[in-house]
């Protein structure tokens, strides 16, 4: 199955689309939707009503599929979250969130988070470019380079293990999005060896 590195930010060619660099408020934070743990695990007696505000500094109006962000977290409409968890068949968990302009006004009630759990090994460290902590998490990378066995029986959209803020999707996942005509979603190849 080949796969794809998606860009949380966005689609920055269209500054017409809704962005953010804010962090959520509420229930969650930015931490809990990067870092690939359950958070039903975190919250046992529920999540708390969670908001997430767009900020004056980027004028976009549009109500994209998806929710341009520097947190890198998952900000999907429902219709596109519906597509990614019947295709993703894997655990994955859905934050519902209110969608706020920068004055405190709801602009929608119609996104949610979503949390793949978990994190694959994937790296083929021996090609790949990078720096790593003392925990082996990566700080910064010039190339990823994805080993191809450990692609072979993976989901259609995971995190990857030592940097759980980057997300594959497989090509099934993208072109089924992207058919049903869902926007601001950006798609990079990857290198497998």
């Amino acid at each position: 199955m080949k796969y794809f590195l998606f860009n949380t930010l966005g689609d920055n060619s269209n500054d017409g689309y809704c962005f953010t660099s804010d962090t959520p408020e509420g229930g969650v934070d930015s931490w809990d939707l990067i870092a690939g743990y359950r958070i039903a695990d975190e919250y046992p007696n529920g999540i708390e009503k969670t908001v997430l505000r767009l900020e004056e500094e980027y004028p976009g109006l549009v109500l994209a599929s998806y929710i341009g962000n520097a947190d890198r977290m998952l900000a999907f409409r429902n219709d596109a979250a519906k597509v990614i968890i019947d295709i993703n068949q894997n655990e994955t968990e859905i934050i519902p969130f209110t969608l706020l302009d920068y004055k405190g006004k709801v602009r929608s009630e119609d996104y949610v988070f979503i949390n793949p759990v978990g994190a694959v090994d994937c790296l083929n460290w021996k090609k790949s470019i990078c720096t790593r902590d003392n925990e082996g998490n990566i700080e910064t990378y010039e190339k990823l380079v994805f080993a191809r066995e450990s692609l072979e029986h993976t989901p259609h959209l995971f995190r990857i293990r030592f940097n759980s803020s980057l997300y594959l999707f497989s090509d099934l996942l993208a072109n089924t999005l992207l058919s049903k005509g869902h926007t601001n979603l950006i798609f990079k190849d990857i290198e497998v060896a």
